[in-house]
């Protein structure tokens, strides 16, 4: 005879039970939070009682609850609804606006919304209408049309079809909650169970979408889970995108872009879908279906730069030289950072050029390459537009805009390429005239002086260009480079004039920017002018002169000294014999003086 341990069976008894405890208690635990669902008035179709569409309303909300879940949803009450309402004001009967509705679902805390039309029909009520997810109001789903004799009948219907709408939603939450997780797998197969679960579903659809895209899904796959989205409901915005995405992939781009525009006119008044839709399309191949889009809205909202910018990406690309122009020249006005961008230069020049424009194009080149000058493609373009066009081009440019500065300085640039410096001296100082901000304008004055051999005009115009605000360090260089080749000039004629002209540049040079090599060779100019001085003061008999040349001379031998010395580093053997050459010629000097001047 078998015995039984009566303390291990109590054991084994209350374990069990509570294991089954626990698994009841797991049951009876809601997965996912409760639900609101708020059901609105319904807006009555054409010619029929306002009231209709609240008695509809007020109809299918007291059936719903019969057919979900109550562990699940909770319908929020009409009362209360009504009650919030008339405290805003609003009639019992008043159709709500989509505003309307979001600020009584958000005071309501609901999570979704049913938004429906009610009609009379033949065969009495019709009604149609979405239930709606408030945190993502695109993830919606069509419910199946219902008429029936009476409107408790019909009423019963819809309500059936919200409840069966809604079984998939369990399955949705799931699908987000996976990908949330990075689980794309167990995504889809939540998807696909809500799908299974309610033919006609767009919002578990929707989640599988993101999850096929998520795995990397071939596109073709994802293509056709968007298109059964779109027979059910063909303006779901999460479908149109998905689609045109996996189109894009599929290189079909005839159908991508029919997909994006499909996309765009769901809210045509979102500017940053319709920008987001043209950099697709653009980026997509699709230029062509691109340009009558992206002109529309650009034209449509002209203080929208975003969009007046990719007019003219979109419209240089197809060479559609008129809207390329009106978004080109919208752009040169507003857009700084078009401005500050040689290619937009180029490309502006380019398109004037197209469109028969020539002096525009080369006056939009001409101020590119002032702006621009070590931009090598700019330079070469509009000197191919110069050699072209410059028997025409600048003289018409002219008579139509006389007040362009660029090309007043493009015709100063033009003359002095014939040789007509005088004429091109008069353009320049015109051009600076027009505009006193041109880059290198007193520059460009100062060498045609120095050309018709006016080297103090042109060291009046360096002193211009210094406070005008023209870069310091061109204008410096500008003069030094002007004073060592006077300096060399001096060397061969060996007078003090010409050495003294050599020294008001290197000196003026030296002011704006000091370098070892501006006082060395200001000590150099020195030199020359103390030796020249004194050689030239032996040989004149008028004895006046004669002096003010030997004072000039000995005055020069310390500058001479002095920037001498502060070369020595830079110019070592040069600085080192012309200062043991002062040192010879200091008693010359006194001697001289004393000559001359009768005083030491």
């Amino acid at each position: 005879m078998v015995r039984f341990d009566r303390g291990a069976v109590w054991a084994f008894l209350l374990a069990a039970g509570s294991v089954t405890a626990q698994a009841q208690k797991k049951k009876d635990t809601p997965e996912f939070t409760k639900q609101g669902l708020l059901i609105v008035n319904f807006a009555p179709g054409p010619g029929a009682d306002m009231r209709l569409g609240r008695r509809a309303a007020d109809a299918v909300r007291s059936r719903v609850g019969k057919f979900v879940n109550k562990r699940e949803v909770d319908v929020l009450d009409g009362g209360d609804i009504a009650d919030q309402m008339e405290r805003a004001g609003y009639n019992a009967d008043t159709v709500f606006t989509l505003t309307d509705v979001r600020a009584i679902g958000r005071y309501m805390r609901a999570d979704e919304f049913v938004v429906a039309r009610v009609a009379n029909g033949p065969a009495g009520p019709r009604l149609t209408g979405q239930l709606v997810m408030f945190r993502d109001e695109q993830l919606r789903q069509p419910l199946a049309e219902v008429s029936a004799p009476k409107l408790d009948s019909v009423a019963v219907l819809f309500a059936k079809s919200i409840a069966a709408a809604r079984t998939q939603l369990i399955h949705q939450r799931r699908c987000e909650n996976a990908l949330r997780e990075g689980s794309g797998d167990r995504a889809i197969a939540a998807a696909k169970e809500g799908v299974a679960g309610y033919a006609r579903s767009t919002i578990a659809r929707t989640c599988l979408v993101w999850a096929l895209r998520q795995t990397k899904a071939p596109s073709a796959e994802v293509l056709a889970v968007a298109r059964e989205i779109l027979a059910i409901d063909s303006v779901n915005v999460h479908a149109l995108e998905a689609g045109a995405v996996a189109l894009d992939s599929l290189k079909r781009r005839n159908e991508a872009a029919d997909m994006w525009l499909r996309l765009a006119d769901t809210d045509t008044a979102n500017m940053d879908l319709a920008l987001r839709i043209s950099y697709s399309l653009f980026d997509g191949g699709n230029a062509k279906r691109a340009e009558p889009f992206v002109v529309r809205v650009a034209d449509g909202h002209p203080d929208d730069l975003r969009l007046t910018q990719q007019k003219w990406r979109i419209a240089y690309e197809n060479k559609s030289w008129k809207h390329a122009l009106e978004a080109g020249e919208s752009m040169l006005a507003h857009d700084s950072a078009a401005r500050g961008d040689s290619t937009f230069y180029l490309r502006l020049g380019t398109a004037y050029h197209a469109s028969s424009l020539p002096f525009k194009a080369v006056e939009t080149l001409a101020h590119g390459v002032s702006s621009f000058p070590k931009d090598g493609r700019m330079y070469s373009l509009y000197t191919q537009y110069i050699r072209a066009e410059s028997d025409t081009v600048i003289p018409r440019g002219l008579a139509l805009f006389p007040q362009s500065a660029d090309l007043v300085a493009l015709n100063a640039k033009d003359l002095r390429a014939r040789g007509k410096i005088a004429e091109s001296l008069d353009a320049t100082k015109r051009a600076v005239a027009l505009d006193s901000t041109m880059a290198q304008g007193q520059l460009m004055v100062a060498q045609l002086e120095l050309e018709l051999g006016r080297p103090d005009s042109a060291l009046a115009a360096l002193r211009h260009a210094a406070a005008g605000g023209e870069d310091s360090s061109l204008v410096a260089q500008f003069a030094l480079a002007k004073g060592n080749a006077l300096y060399r000039a001096a060397n061969g004629t060996k007078t003090s004039g010409d050495f003294s002209l050599a020294m008001r540049f290197l000196a003026f040079a030296d002011t704006i920017r000091s370098t070892q090599q501006s006082k060395f060779l200001i000590g150099a100019a020195a030199l020359g002018i103390a030796q020249s001085a004194l050689t030239e003061a032996t040989k004149l008999k008028d004895k006046v002169e004669s002096c003010r040349l030997a004072r000039m001379g000995a005055d020069m031998v310390p500058v001479a000294r002095l920037g001498l010395a502060a070369g020595q580093e830079m110019f070592a053997d040069a600085a080192k014999q012309s200062l043991e050459y002062l040192d010879q010629l200091d008693p010359y000097v006194g001697q001289e003086i004393a000559a001359y001047c009768g005083a030491p």
